[in-house]
């Protein structure tokens, strides 16, 4: 399953069933490899919350994923962009060369090594020459409303985040591997078939 790795934190993705012209995703924000939600407290309560994985947060999107467009877009644009899940309230935002909090820094630099001054100025000067380089931070970070827990009725609004900051590098191969687990996602659910006969003519292939 595609992962991005920050350390002993990670962020997994699955793509884990096509049903009823709807793609089913389980994300688990992780810590050494175990998922950090509490399973005993998110919604089970009937089959469709039943079938997430342990500790794993549940969405679906209609038709298509909806994460990798916007991966590729961020990586190709360099431009802040989000998105939220059709079902439940889930969002994934990404800020490529912003920081959170979003606002300018409290503290100042009293101090600044010559030679690190000269590394900066040569990192600026590339990206002005190149564009975004490989190891440039993207801020990442994933809203879950609280309509994922147990005794949640409605949206709220209100929930948890969990935030990550991977190297331009680090997300693009998060990308590509998600990328190519949807590809095989999608042939093994027979999802342009099953897209194209409920929409009663040929489609073009998604875009992502």
């Amino acid at each position: 399953m595609a992962t991005l790795h920050e350390g002993d934190f990670s962020l997994e993705i699955r793509h884990r069933e096509f049903e009823h012209g709807w793609v089913y995703y389980d994300i688990w924000p992780r810590w050494r490899g175990e998922p950090i939600l509490n399973d005993a407290i998110l919604k089970r309560h009937n089959t469709h919350w039943a079938k997430r994985g342990v500790g794993a947060i549940n969405a679906c999107e209609y038709r298509e994923c909806e994460v990798l467009p916007l991966l590729r877009r961020v990586l190709e644009a360099n431009q802040p962009d989000y998105w939220t899940a059709t079902d439940p309230d889930i969002t994934l935002a990404l800020y490529p060369d912003r920081g959170f909090p979003f606002l300018p820094p409290k503290s100042r630099v009293v101090y600044e090594a010559p030679h690190i001054i000269a590394e900066r100025e040569a990192r600026d000067r590339k990206r002005l020459e190149t564009g975004p380089l490989p190891d440039d931070l993207i801020e990442m970070i994933l809203f879950v409303d609280v309509y994922n827990f147990s005794g949640a009725g409605a949206y709220y609004g209100s929930g948890t985040c969990f935030r990550f900051t991977p190297l331009r590098e680090e997300l693009q191969k998060f990308y590509d591997d998600l990328r190519a687990e949807y590809v095989l996602f999608r042939e093994t659910w027979n999802v342009q078939a099953l897209n194209e006969e409920e929409y009663g003519e040929p489609l073009e292939e998604p875009w992502f």
